[in-house]
């Protein structure tokens, strides 16, 4: 598995906290989950700091440890990440920084996958059908109040109670256990002819734009991974309502298009 084409690139007027990584046979992407106004998250660390020390982390267990499972290399990542924290950090804060996370792998029969959080992993098989792996558990959680003093978001006196948690969602960098709630498969590499792995910047293109994933192969093809970001950013300029939105009118975006095999 080799990357075709990636990009990574940060909203406008914003510092990039998406990062992607890739090996012999693995590619990551990293989103980090920012704080919320006013709220420290008990670190004195930027969240651009957590996101490359979890993908420096899970790169050295990917490439150390070839046949372990996805979610036992990531959830020791999680405590490497935890340990480079100093006394002035807490990581019992549910607030605490961290990352939504897309890792795919190849064992050399298999493609295997490993989501947390709204990041994505899109496999497109021979036949060009898309099947898309995406975190949505934050979308679904029933009743959430939400705010809208900067962008439309949940408050976070309530995103204490439910981030990392059984019942709410989960996120990478101050919880091991958030290891164990990924989204995680595999699919015979015979059946995979080509993988996206991307963040919610790109993949607001399926979810708020109405797109197909199919759709995004194509412009791929026709234009590369910078395609689709222009692709987003052209979107997000002309949505006519953009606050209906949960989440920023603008995001980083990460795309990483590799082969099958």
């Amino acid at each position: 598995m080799r990357v075709i084409d990636a990009v990574t690139e940060a909203a406008p007027g914003s510092d990039n906290e998406d990062l992607w990584l890739a090996g012999d046979n693995w590619a990551l992407v990293l989103d980090g989950a920012g704080r919320y106004p006013g709220e420290s998250g008990g670190c004195v660390h930027p969240i651009t700091w957590v996101v490359a020390r979890l993908g420096e982390h899970i790169a050295k267990n990917l490439d150390a440890r070839p046949t372990d499972r996805l979610t036992e290399l990531v959830r020791d990542a999680v405590c490497a990440t935890m340990a480079n924290h100093g006394p002035a950090c807490d990581m019992s804060d549910p607030l605490s920084p961290g990352a939504a996370c897309a890792v795919a792998r190849h064992t050399g029969s298999h493609v295997e996958w490993l989501v947390v959080a709204d990041c994505a992993v899109v496999i497109e098989d021979p036949d060009g059908d898309c099947t898309a792996v995406i975190d949505d558990r934050v979308d679904r959680l029933s009743g959430a109040p939400v705010t809208t003093e900067r962008v439309r978001t949940y408050r976070p006196d309530y995103v204490r109670t439910v981030r990392n948690k059984p019942e709410g969602f989960w996120v990478l960098g101050a919880v091991p256990e958030a290891a164990d709630h990924a989204l995680i498969g595999s699919v015979p590499a015979a059946m995979v002819k080509r993988v996206l792995i991307c963040s919610d910047g790109i993949s607001r293109l399926t979810e708020r734009y109405d797109w197909t994933w199919r759709q995004a192969f194509d412009r791929f093809d026709q234009v590369g991974a910078k395609g689709l970001v222009k692709a987003v950013r052209k979107a997000e300029d002309t949505d006519v309502e953009p606050t209906r939105w949960r989440g920023k009118p603008h995001d980083d975006a990460t795309a990483v298009v590799l082969s099958g095999r």
